[in-house]
C-alpha cells in the first residue's frame, strides 16, 4: 500500500569501513579553497582602487571592497579548513 507507513523504504548510506574513499571532497575543496584566496585578493585590490576614487563617497562604494574580501577569506577558511581536517 502506498500510503502505508510501514512499508516505507528510507534511502540512506552508512559507511562503516574506517578506511572509506573520501572521493572528489577533498579536491575540490582544496580547489575552494585557492579560489577564494583570489577573491581575498580581488577584495583588496576593489578595496585599495575605491579608496583611491577622488569625489564623494557614498557608503555602498566603502563596503563593497570589504564584503568581497570578508567572502574570499570565508571560502578560503571552509575549503582548506575541511581539506585538512583542521574543522
Amino acid at each position: 500500500m502506498p500510503g502505508e507507513v510501514g512499508g516505507l523504504i528510507l534511502a540512506g548510506v552508512a559507511h562503516v569501513k574506517p578506511n572509506y574513499d573520501a572521493g572528489w571532497g577533498p579536491g575540490l575543496l582544496l580547489i575552494l579553497g585557492v579560489f577564494g584566496g583570489l577573491v581575498v585578493c580581488a577584495g583588496v585590490a576593489v578595496t585599495r582602487a575605491l579608496l583611491r576614487v577622488e569625489g564623494e563617497k557614498n557608503w555602498v562604494g566603502c563596503a563593497v571592497g570589504p564584503v568581497i574580501f570578508v567572502m574570499g577569506l570565508a571560502m578560503t577558511v571552509v575549503g582548506f579548513g575541511f581539506s585538512f581536517g583542521l574543522l
